[in-house]
């Protein structure tokens, strides 16, 4: 079997319209099934083979399950593959993972592998038959092993010759740590479990290997084994450690754990494996639970950061010895809390960007084209601003991981990297974009960008910014001062997408725009589109926003003139945000001198899905107000303008083009001519200044090949302030009811949290929090200017409180944000960062409003949001992209005669799956059960 031809074969059975995640877990489920079937006959459920090991399993720990190649039970069966992923999310969500142990045919271990693990629920991947440097080329050979490091020399020699004469593997692969260079650090460190010969810890040392294994003397229990194994860890700088009595031959125990982790098995099951392999007791293992399945070797040499335990923090779980476990467990609750771990641990690993961009400045002389490496800028100067995408920090003489390879194999990603000269008056060389491939292994090709200098004393910037398919990955600003002897320093701000595995299964964005600041503090827009770059300065951007913002807020100072559609006092306000809106368009990409060029702006009307990212959190752009249909209404000739009466008939754009009578009329206000109800629209607003690359420097929580979906059922959690029942019609009461959700709505955050913390102890944590507040600044005392939101009469949350459970941290299944409300997301007022807190807390997106609303115009935009979920994700059996469920609410609700739907906008990623699961009835039926 070739790399990959079995996810190729499952690909091709699936069709077109399949991504890489469900081709993967369909190859996964269906592998699980062929290892359990018997020749001919139906191919059985995934259900019906996983749902015995699940009952049966004690103590939390991860099933390990058989999997074999299911080409050939797809080929006798095809009917069985398109269910076969459906029932894998199903049968295995919420539980602590998979473990899949592969007898794939020769030579494709490692391909499988790589692929296997990117599946939903797959915990790790093991294999009969280890692979070797010669077969796995992408592995960085050899291990780092400290042996007996304070025992004798006698002792290390001995041991050392032992393992060299045992085992081939352990000749060619393992290489002992020395004192200092680049084989300084341990990988694993195998030394004695003996108190006495523990010397503390030296001062300020770090930490020095990614796992510690104490050799115990066969049949012995230590004494005080806790303090032992802190000892041990202490002493050698890791959090992860263990007990292990190898049955009186240490050379055959630890060839067997050095095969079960040359296959990737992580410590715990490779400890187990060569336990049984030797016919010695089972090990005990204490661990870092965020560590617990990272201890693989791929991720043990470059892992750094790992705390030294101590008295108050360090160890928080402790793997039982399986000979002492208690008959009676709560087994539902370990089970949980490992799933909890696990979901940490692979967060973690998403959320860190193994590469990043990266920037070198070189001085090109026009006689000889050498280049040199300046210290400073000097002034008047051209120079070559070259990018790659690369390892952080030097890349020369570097320890790979095991192995090298950080994203799926076979996989090479196009990427653009565009270049925004943010000095001079107007910049001289505007924007510039190049194209480089990123492989599986390595760093990215080169971009090479020509970059000018000004006077002496002058601020040097240029913008730089990552994307794939027009989506933004990372975005950088390269910042100096010419003639100050001093050289210009690149810092990265944003970290969209930390991980990427998974690109080419992210929809493409037809377009990306970033709106930040040139080096004087003026707005500049930058415009990604197909194979050009613009960059536009549109003025008095803040005064246009905040002028078209204003008309949204007729609804809610005067509702009692709104009677729908087809009222007049609705038509008006539909022309006037027309006009408004064409205004903004022409503002922004206008097909003007110093603005986009005409076959741009036409690229723009046409796309579908659009990136934003802002440099500040104050930088709102509001695209969703764009209308950019042609319309001639009023002026001195007083054209008279109307509102359509044909579109809430029809479905959408297309619909409108192939059907409406009325489609070219200038004079005619089109609902489907605002972005917000044509265009899907992804935002990201980042803070000022980061701290660095931490392992949340990523701004929000994006899907990924190992979560990917948002659950809806009944568990729509519901709260209120008390303003939004002072409405006499449609008040919050009688319109909660329509959301089909299974409990009332409540007043109080504290209630909030207990229902939401119910739900997750009960292995169901809520989907959607529709939150419908009143905001405001403390005035006085010493937590004058903090924000806060509010709940019934006067019950505040601030933004500076802990959202927990609310919002159980980035790695946990974190419910959908509906924060509705008085300007949640209106760039004039701190509110802003209820956004980005609540992304930052693990909210897979929030969707907040421009202007202030009445509850009784966005509750039922918020039911028909709600609405256009269940009811698309009941037609396909699928689940409907995030992005798409709010575009269409936007637009049936305007349809409706809501205008309030135009404020509501999006942060977050827009490729979230939301899916239907459960008992939920339709939306509507709540009133009734």
């Amino acid at each position: 079997m070739k790399p990959y031809e079995s996810l190729r074969v499952v690909s091709r059975i699936l069709g077109g319209g399949a991504d890489d995640r469900r081709s993967v877990d369909t190859l996964v489920a269906g592998g699980v099934v062929a290892a359990a079937a018997g020749p001919g006959g139906r191919t059985a459920g995934v259900g019906s083979v996983l749902g015995p090991l699940l009952e049966k399993r004690t103590g939390g720990h991860a099933v390990l399950v058989p999997w074999t190649d299911p080409v050939a039970l797809f080929e006798r069966d095809p009917a069985s593959v398109s269910r076969l992923a459906d029932e894998w999310y199903e049968t295995c969500a919420g539980t602590p993972g998979v473990r899949l142990s592969v007898s794939p045919p020769q030579g494709a271990c490692h391909d499988v592998g790589a692929q296997l693990r990117t599946g939903r629920h797959v915990a790790a991947v093991s294999f009969v038959a280890p692979p070797t440097p010669a077969a796995c080329p992408g592995w960085s050979w050899p291990l780092p092993v400290a042996l007996l490091p304070d025992g004798t020399p006698e002792e290390r020699a001995d041991l050392a010759h032992a393992l060299a004469a045992r085992s081939a593997l352990w000749r060619d692969c393992v290489v002992e740590t020395a004192p200092e260079g680049r084989w300084a650090r341990a990988a694993i460190v195998v030394c004695r479990a003996d108190a006495s010969s523990l010397p503390p810890v030296p001062a300020g040392q770090g930490p020095t290997a990614a796992m510690a294994i104490a050799l115990v003397e066969p049949g012995r229990t230590p004494a005080d084994a806790d303090t032992l194994l802190s000892r041990i860890a202490a002493r050698h700088g890791t959090t992860s450690a263990a007990f292990a009595d190898t049955g009186g031959d240490d050379a055959e125990w630890l060839v067997a754990v050095l095969s079960a982790m040359a296959h990737d098995a992580p410590l715990d099951i490779a400890l187990d494996w060569a336990a049984a392999s030797v016919g010695a007791p089972l090990p005990v293992l204490r661990a870092d639970p965020r560590l617990l399945d990272t201890t693989r070797l791929s991720a043990a040499i470059t892992r750094t950061g790992v705390g030294l335990p101590s008295d108050v923090a360090g160890w928080t779980r402790t793997l039982p010895d399986p000979r002492n476990r208690p008959e009676t467990t709560d087994a539902e609750a370990t089970t949980r809390r490992w799933s909890r771990l696990l979901r940490e641990v692979a967060h973690d690993r998403y959320r860190q960007p193994h590469r990043v961009v990266r920037t070198a400045l070189a001085e090109t002389a026009e006689s000889t084209g050498e280049r040199t490496w300046p210290t400073a800028v000097r002034p008047d100067t051209d120079y070559d601003l070259t990018v790659w995408v690369g390892r952080p920090g030097r890349e020369t003489a570097a320890q790979e991981p095991l192995p090298t390879d950080s994203f799926v194999p076979d996989r090479t990603h196009r990427l653009r990297i565009t270049a925004v000269q943010l000095h001079g008056s107007p910049p001289s060389r505007a924007g510039q974009l190049q194209d480089v491939d990123l492989p599986p292994v390595g760093r990215s090709g080169e971009a090479v960008f020509r970059v000018s200098s000004g006077a002496a004393g002058s601020p040097f910037q240029v913008r730089v910014t990552v994307l794939h398919r027009n989506r933004f990955l990372q975005s950088g600003v390269l910042s100096g001062t010419v003639g100050s002897g001093n050289a210009p320093v690149f810092e990265i701000d944003a970290v969209v997408r930390a991980d990427t595995d998974d690109l080419a299964a992210r929809t493409p964005h037809d377009v990306a725009l970033t709106l930040g600041t040139d080096a004087g503090g003026e707005p500049v827009l930058t415009t990604v589109i197909s194979n050009s770059v613009e960059i536009s300065a549109p003025a008095d951007l803040s005064r246009t926003i905040s002028a078209l913002t204003a008309a949204l807020r007729d609804p809610a100072e005067h509702p009692e003139k709104y009677g729908g559609y087809r009222s007049p006092t609705y038509e008006e306000l539909l022309i006037s945000l027309a006009q408004s809106g064409q205004a903004l368009s022409r503002a922004l990409f206008g097909e003007r001198i110093g603005l986009v060029p005409r076959q741009h702006a036409e690229a723009l009307r046409r796309a579908d899905t659009i990136s934003v990212l802002a440099a500040r959190p104050g930088d709102l752009l509001p695209l969703e107000l764009v209308y950019d249909k042609p319309l001639r209404v009023g002026g001195p000739l007083g054209v008279p303008g109307r509102l359509c009466p044909d579109a809430p008939a029809l479905s959408g754009p297309e619909d409108c083009a192939a059907r409406c009578p009325g489609h070219s009329d200038d004079s005619v206000v089109c609902p489907f001519g605002f972005w917000g109800t044509s265009k899907v629209i992804e935002r990201y607003v980042h803070a000022e200044k980061s701290a660095g690359l931490t392992k949340d420097f990523a701004l929000t929580i994006g899907p990924a090949a190992r979560r990917g979906t948002i659950d809806v059922g009944e568990s729509v959690l519901a709260a209120a302030c008390d303003r939004a029942d002072h409405n006499t019609e449609r008040a919050w009461s009688t319109a909660f009811p329509l959301l089909g959700a299974g409990s009332a709505p409540v007043a109080t955050w504290s209630e909030l949290a207990r229902r939401t913390q119910r739900l997750r102890d009960e292995g169901e944590p809520p989907g959607v929090l529709l939150l419908v507040v009143h905001s405001g600044n403390v005035v006085s005392g010493p937590a004058r200017g903090t924000s806060f939101l509010v709940l019934g009469t006067d019950d505040r949350l601030s933004l500076y409180e802990t959202l927990d459970p609310l919002l159980a941290g980035p790695a946990e299944p974190n419910p959908l944000v509906l924060l509705l409300g008085c300007r949640t997301a209106d760039h004039h007022t701190p509110l802003l960062g209820a956004q980005l807190r609540m992304l930052e807390a693990g909210a897979p997106g929030v969707v907040g409003t421009l202007t202030p609303v009445l509850a009784r115009h966005i509750v039922p935009v918020a039911v028909e949001l709600m609405a256009e979920i269940r009811r698309l994700a009941g037609e396909s059996g699928a689940g409907l992209l995030l992005g798409e469920a709010l575009t269409r609410a936007r637009r049936a609700s305007l349809l409706k005669g809501e205008a309030s739907a135009l404020a509501l906008v999006g942060y977050g990623d827009t490729d979230w799956e939301v899916r239907v699961h459960g008992r939920a009835g339709a939306v509507g039926e709540g009133a009734r059960r």
